[in-house]
């Protein structure tokens, strides 16, 4: 199966993605010196992350796009997408500042926990515990609630509200029960909103050693000679990554702000088949990494088939409403593959992947190459155009 690159995640909306897309921005816990859906764990205690803010803004957005008509065959432009205003948008470029904290977090990341065996410890944030626990609806234990032995970092945020927060301050050896209430929005139906009891019992605390000189001399390959030197490539290394994700995401707004001025009249049903066989062939891949069978794959992540077919269909609706607006835009600034830009753009990105431009394109198709490329410089115009203020969260 030939390889794609994707439109830069400005096709997919959230409430559209069962599986995990890149965006190009850069996460914080990669690093040169050392996407997936997550299903039922273990423990049937895995917090799922709710619905977003503006859920109801999201859910209005998609009964409009399921709401267009599809025209077949050959089409006209104009006939689907009226180009909304796209010069002169006002956004903010706001960068997260990093903290000590932060940096020391990361550093503790890069770095395996020890067990603790001072007898007075207690369980700390960013503490990995084994723990044991049963998990009791009205005194009966409820399936995938209970677990002999489990590893876990508390503030990762992987169990629901309450659990991680209800070892802090628990000794090696020590038992408590945990009054707690399940998501309202829970995976499971049956667990919603339910109140249940936890018994869990701690049998190891372990946290990253001290950071030293030593340390960073025999892990750094002698790159950095002092624990100081360390910190501050790390606090370095982490304001790149936050100047880029707050790039990307100012590209991402721009390009949801331009889609939110644009009038969408009708979508091209093969653009839409198109983005449905992109989605299917994601998900597929997926339950094969996840050694399952796509209908299992499915299951497992709380969907019934038809629930999967109604996310498909969006997929491929929000597929085609993205290119038609990359077309719209590209036919306004009056870019092609023949541009200067545009080649200017395939050797460089030929060039990241260590290929001349001809294997790059044979590789991943004309299609994809040209749409990666060509919604690069038209997001880089549209900032050109722009009123940006920059900003700094936090402190």
């Amino acid at each position: 199966m030939r390889k794609r690159i994707y439109l830069a995640a400005l096709c997919l909306g959230a409430a559209l993605a069962m599986a995990g897309c890149s965006d190009g921005s850069t996460n914080e816990n990669d690093d040169n010196t050392t996407s997936s859906v997550s299903g039922q764990t273990e423990s049937g205690t895995e917090a799922d992350s709710g619905e977003t803010a503006d859920g109801e803004e999201n859910d209005a957005a998609l009964e409009e796009l399921e709401a267009l008509p599809l025209v077949d065959g050959e089409f006209v432009l104009e006939d689907c997408i009226r180009l909304g205003e796209y010069k002169g948008l006002e956004l903010t470029r706001t960068v997260e500042a990093v903290t000590d904290e932060d940096v020391e977090s990361y550093v503790n990341s890069l770095m395996t926990p020890e067990e603790v065996t001072d007898e007075g410890a207690t369980v700390q944030e960013g503490d990995t515990v084994n723990i044991a626990y049963e998990g009791t609806q009205d005194g009966v234990a409820f399936e995938g609630g209970t677990s002999e032995s489990a590893d876990l970092v508390i503030g990762s945020g992987r169990f629901i509200d309450g659990f991680e927060d209800g070892l802090i301050g628990m000794k090696a050896g020590e038992s408590r029960d945990l009054n707690l209430t399940f998501p309202e929005d829970y995976r499971s139906e049956e667990m919603q909103g339910a109140e249940v009891v936890f018994h869990v019992t701690v049998h190891t605390i372990s946290r990253p050693p001290e950071l030293t000189d030593a340390w960073v001399e025999e892990n750094t390959d002698g790159a950095y000679g002092t624990a100081d030197e360390f910190r501050q490539y790390v606090r370095e290394n982490l304001e790149t990554n936050r100047q880029n994700t707050a790039e990307q995401t100012l590209r991402q707004e721009a390009w949801t702000m331009i889609q939110e001025n644009s009038e969408f009249l009708q979508l091209p049903a093969s653009y839409v088949e198109e983005g449905e066989m992109e989605f299917e062939s994601g998900i597929t891949q997926e339950a094969a990494y996840s050694g399952m069978e796509l209908e299992e794959y499915i299951e497992n992540n709380g969907l019934t088939q038809d629930e999967y077919e109604v996310r498909r269909e969006q997929y491929g609706r929000s597929v085609a409403q993205s290119r038609l607006l990359l077309e719209a835009l590209q036919q306004a600034e009056g870019l092609s593959s023949e541009n200067e830009e545009y080649q200017t753009e395939l050797e460089a990105l030929a060039g990241v992947y260590g290929v001349d431009s001809e294997t790059l394109i044979d590789s991943y198709g004309q299609e994809a190459v040209d749409q990666y490329i060509m919604t690069n410089l038209i997001l880089d115009r549209v900032l050109e155009y722009a009123v940006i203020t920059d900003a700094q969260q936090g402190s």
